[in-house]
């Protein structure tokens, strides 16, 4: 028998070869059907995504400090001022300041109170705060760097400066002594 006639005769079922052994069980599919890898992650990912979550909730924590600090204080006071002036209401005004402009509000009647206000919207000249942009505490004392503009000309927006003092825990709004 020549090599050739291997190939051209048909295998007799007492003839031995390689014969195909089918697997025990069957192989596991993916979820996602073709491909087993697809889908999972290498453990360098997970301690890559493991880290960035960390950051994130670090970052995330610092902020919401940041927020609740003396600094946001003071920003809140600038806005509580601004908004009171906004509005026009006296009371707020009067609880918000100290100093020489505390004193205004103190004495000013709020029929004239109403009037200077009144113009002043109707000029267009109450401020809008944008963006408080620093703020420098030294001990009861602060100065808030604010980026506004009047409601005049939105579109000048300049640097303004707040003074502030902290009186029986409360930030309030001064004139500069």
């Amino acid at each position: 028998m020549s090599p050739t006639d291997d190939f051209q005769t048909p295998r007799s079922p007492d003839r031995t070869g390689p014969r195909r052994i089918a697997p025990a069980t069957p192989a596991a599919k993916s979820v996602e059907g073709r491909g087993a890898r697809r889908g999972r992650l290498s453990p360098s990912t997970i301690a890559v995504a493991g880290v960035l979550a960390a950051l994130g909730v670090a970052g995330f924590l610092i902020a919401r400090i940041a927020q609740s600090g003396p600094e946001s204080e003071v920003g809140d006071a600038v806005k509580t001022f601004v908004a009171a002036l906004d509005s026009g209401d006296l009371t707020a005004l009067q609880e918000s300041t100290c100093g020489t402009l505390a004193d205004f509000y103190q004495d000013i009647p709020p029929a004239e109170f109403a009037d200077v206000h009144a113009d002043a919207v109707t000029h267009g000249g109450i401020p809008v705060v944008t963006s408080i942009d620093t703020v420098q505490i030294t001990d009861d004392s602060a100065i808030a760097q604010v980026t506004a503009h009047t409601h005049r000309d939105p579109s000048n927006e300049s640097p303004r400066t707040f003074n502030l003092e902290r009186i029986d825990g409360v930030w309030k709004v001064c004139d500069p002594e």
